[in-house]
């Protein structure tokens, strides 16, 4: 049996498609976010970066990636998702991949981090044993407890520090080469705002 493992991911990019973005894309529940992420996962990306964040997408691509660098933070729906085998526990509303490094401080401080509401993930702690839990523990049910994820502690620490290294990757690997395709000198300062937005809490 596989360990189970945490992935940086984006959640509902539910958002009108830039007019810059040539080809149709599938819309899904999530896209993970490292080095192997596909063309298609960059695009929904995107997607929900300029939505989430209300760009105007009806602009040329320099125009649309000018307005959204002048942005001093954003916003994307999303965060640290919690994989084993065919169970897979999201983050739910309202909780941001910005905001990623939190869910390592909070493990590292043996607390539940905030891992969205409706539903309200939650971990819980006991001895070297980390339960992530797809809803908040104290209301779950029988069915419930049998979907929680569980984790060796440490083991927990160095998947999300494995998370925080595939993120860099997904930055510096397909992200740059899809903007890198249309634009060098948007593609470089688009790494340089990604590293302040996402990485720099780390």
């Amino acid at each position: 049996m596989s360990k189970p493992y945490t992935k940086a991911v984006i959640i509902e990019p539910y958002y009108e498609c830039p007019i810059w973005i040539e080809n149709d894309v599938t819309r899904k529940e999530y896209a993970k976010l490292d080095a192997e992420s596909s063309e298609e996962d960059v695009v929904l990306f995107l997607i929900l970066l300029f939505g989430y964040n209300n760009i105007n997408v009806k602009q040329s691509l320099e125009e649309s990636f000018n307005e959204l660098f002048k942005e001093e933070g954003v916003v994307l729906s999303g965060g640290i998702g919690f994989f084993e085998e065919n169970n897979v526990i999201l983050p739910s509303c309202c909780c941001g991949l910005e905001d990623w490094s939190e869910v390592y401080d909070s493990v590292r401080n043996k607390t539940s981090p905030w891992l969205g509401h409706d539903p309200n993930p939650g971990m819980t702690y006991s001895d070297n044993r980390v339960k992530v839990w797809p809803d908040a523990p104290d209301r779950s049910t029988v069915t419930q407890e049998l979907r929680f994820i569980e984790y060796e502690y440490e083991e927990l620490l160095r998947s999300l520090e494995k998370t925080k290294e595939e993120l860099i990757g997904f930055i510096r690997e397909p992200l740059f080469r899809w903007v890198n395709d249309r634009s060098e000198k948007i593609a470089i300062e688009m790494m340089r705002k990604m590293d302040e937005w996402f990485l720099r809490k780390f």
